[in-house]
């Protein structure tokens, strides 16, 4: 059975892994999400759920006055320390962002951790009159080594397939009665990893590390599927990069 824990907790103790090797995005996503809020440089936005500040960054290299908010300390650590933004504690449902402060919220790789009704709440209250909200997640892709990927996560992790997935909470907004004016862009995006880099890739994610009670089973699997796919020392890990850009309506 998979281990019941507070998703604002799911990855204490690993986000020095998260940090090292999540994917970024690619830029023409993050140029979509501010082009879609009509953002200037100097405007203010939320990153809520912002882990170790990746999202959060790229949009204060463009200028924006960005605050990155997150529940858990161990990942605002690693935030803190890479800098590029400001960072604080806070969740979905309670941002502790005065009403009507910032133009845009992004949720960047988190909006399946969250429940979307008191975050459209607080998204709502938070946002200026014409605000918008983005959603955003690297998506795994399909086919050849992410397919096997896909099956060794699901022959060795507990929690993989038990767990809401990304592509159910995003249909779940995209049909949400109190979003409205909802947009939406894919791109590809990747990563090249060594077997050093995919193993830190998948032991990043919490029904890894929280859900593979055998890990040396694991990890042997792991190489082998490595082995069978890597050119020149190195495999390419796969997503499509999504974002869901929408207005929600006030409470």
């Amino acid at each position: 059975m998979a281990e019941s824990v507070d998703p604002r907790e799911r990855f204490s103790g690993a986000a020095d892994r998260y940090a090292r090797y999540r994917p970024s995005y690619p830029d023409a996503l993050v140029d979509w999400v501010v082009a879609d809020a009509n953002l200037r440089p100097g405007d203010p936005a939320a990153d809520v759920g912002c882990g170790t500040g990746l999202f959060t960054r790229l949009l204060a290299a463009r200028g924006i006055d960005v605050v990155g908010i997150d529940p858990n300390e161990d990942m605002l650590a690693e935030a803190r320390a890479a800098g590029g933004a400001r960072y604080v504690r806070g969740e979905a449902s309670a941002t502790g962002l005065a009403d009507a402060s910032v133009s845009l919220v992004t949720v960047a790789q988190a909006f399946h951790w969250i429940p979307i009704e008191p975050a459209l709440a607080e998204f709502s209250r938070v946002l200026r009159p014409g605000g918008r909200v983005a959603a955003i997640w690297n998506l795994r892709g399909r086919g050849g080594l992410m397919d096997e990927y896909d099956a060794l996560l699901r022959r060795f992790s507990r929690e993989f397939g038990v767990l809401d997935s990304w592509e159910e909470t995003l249909r779940r907004l995209q049909g949400h009665p109190s979003i409205t004016s909802g947009r939406d862009l894919e791109t590809a995006n990747a990563q090249i990893f060594d077997l050093e880099g995919l193993r830190g890739r998948a032991w990043s994610s919490s029904y890894v590390f929280r859900g593979v009670l055998d890990r040396e089973g694991f990890d042997a699997a792991l190489a082998r599927l490595f082995a069978a796919h890597a050119r020149d020392g190195r495999v390419e890990f796969r997503y499509r990069a999504v974002a869901f850009a929408f207005t929600p309506r006030p409470a």
